[in-house]
């Protein structure tokens, strides 16, 4: 938040579907490289399936889903864009190809 100098107010949008106002992405950004997810400025289908996995692991189906999901995101995302423009690229992506994943308040 410090980075972009955002504010409570950027945070609130995140309650709400992408895409998402740019220090709101930012934000978004910044957390999915701290998982893992972003790795050198560019989506990671690896960082992803290791976020997921243990969420569904049990359960070949839904690991397969997540690994279309994974793939799927490779191929869609744009690396020509912003940072920040890269964290509502993914959660596009992610929530196109599994909604279930979206945690609505």
């Amino acid at each position: 938040m410090a980075h972009v100098n955002a504010t409570e107010t950027d945070l609130e949008f995140l309650r709400k579907d992408p895409p998402f106002p740019e220090k709101s992405a930012c934000i978004i950004t910044c957390l999915l490289e701290k998982i893992g997810i972003v790795e050198d400025g560019n989506y990671s289908k690896m960082g992803f399936m290791t976020i997921v996995s243990p969420l569904v692991f049990r359960n070949r189906k839904k690991l397969e889903h997540m690994n279309s999901v994974s793939e799927n995101c490779d191929k869609e995302i744009n690396r020509r864009g912003s940072a920040c423009q890269l964290g509502n690229e993914i959660t596009i992506c992610i929530f196109k190809y599994a909604p279930e994943l979206h945690f609505k308040s």
